[in-house]
């Protein structure tokens, strides 16, 4: 008999509850055993409550049992980090790869102003993500006040620890690095073309773009302090069934089996020239 595997997430707002359009404060993703279920429900307590936009005044922690046999295992995203100095050098290096990713300019410039301003209306956080056209820049996402939350993913433990090992002598072993890496990776195996991210906590400077061409990009000083945040997904609309398409990233659970490459800090010319070379394979269909 297959070991019971559990998802935990966790959700905290502040204000009112998300479904009533509080603050988004927190979240957190895992997939574990039976065994460790208690201890990721007090870890991400405390996580919730001790979080640098401040204590929520709602927090959600749901445990639903999984059958692991539907569980589909992926391999994560390469990982890189692209040198930039400033915020200005960093919205260089996205707007440039985002390009050699294939969103058009304009689409790139209104995604970077939904990222400044607040990608809901009135111009607050979302919980979730914007899903956006590659070419026309239209917004699909079916609720702009909550936008499309990427949930039931995880790690398997041989590809964590693989993982923690390669991210280690870079001093990026946190679980900021290794949560971002682990969303957007089935982020881009859903059908993804390209995502843009940098974090609502003004404390967290690095963004990342990612893409099915350049895997993972981190880049520094992404997030202007004047940027409320946020993350959007680009697509070709004509190349998704766009409800079977956020069914997968909100429903279809996925464990990161095989660790790509993790590299260290490269310059924006040098990382074009090599991750333009590399394609991940198909999404399974099946």
């Amino acid at each position: 008999m297959e070991e019971a595997v559990y998802s935990v997430r966790m959700r905290a707002a502040r204000g009112t509850p998300h479904e009533k359009g509080g603050q988004h404060i927190s979240g957190a993703e895992r997939i574990v055993s039976s065994q460790q279920v208690a201890s990721t429900v007090q870890q991400m307590l405390s996580r919730a409550k001790n979080h640098a936009l401040g204590e929520p005044d709602f927090i959600n922690i749901s445990i639903e049992r999984l059958e692991f046999s539907k569980i589909k295992q992926i391999a994560a995203l390469p990982l890189v980090t692209v040198k930039a100095s400033d915020h200005g050098q960093a919205l260089y290096c996205a707007r440039q790869l985002l390009l050699a990713s294939g969103v058009q300019g304009q689409v790139i410039e209104e995604a970077i102003r939904l990222l400044a301003r607040g990608p809901s209306p009135g111009g607050r956080n979302m919980r979730g993500a914007v899903i956006m056209d590659a070419q026309s820049g239209r917004r699909l996402e079916p609720d702009p006040w909550r936008g499309v939350r990427v949930s039931r993913m995880d790690y398997t433990p041989q590809a964590a620890k693989e993982l923690s090992r390669l991210l280690e002598p870079l001093g990026l072993d946190h679980f900021r690095v290794k949560e971002a890496l682990a969303l957007a990776s089935k982020v881009i195996w859903a059908g993804t073309l390209a995502e843009i991210c940098c974090s609502d906590d003004p404390h967290y400077t690095i963004g990342y773009v990612s893409s099915r061409r350049l895997g993972y990009v981190r880049i520094p000083y992404l997030k202007h302090h004047s940027f409320k945040g946020g993350r959007v997904f680009f697509v070709h609309l004509q190349e998704v069934n766009l409800t079977e398409y956020i069914a997968r990233l909100q429903e279809e659970p996925v464990l990161i089996a095989q660790i790509s490459a993790v590299q260290g800090v490269k310059d924006l010319t040098s990382l074009l020239e090599e991750k333009c070379q590399w394609t991940m394979p198909e999404r399974a269909t099946s």
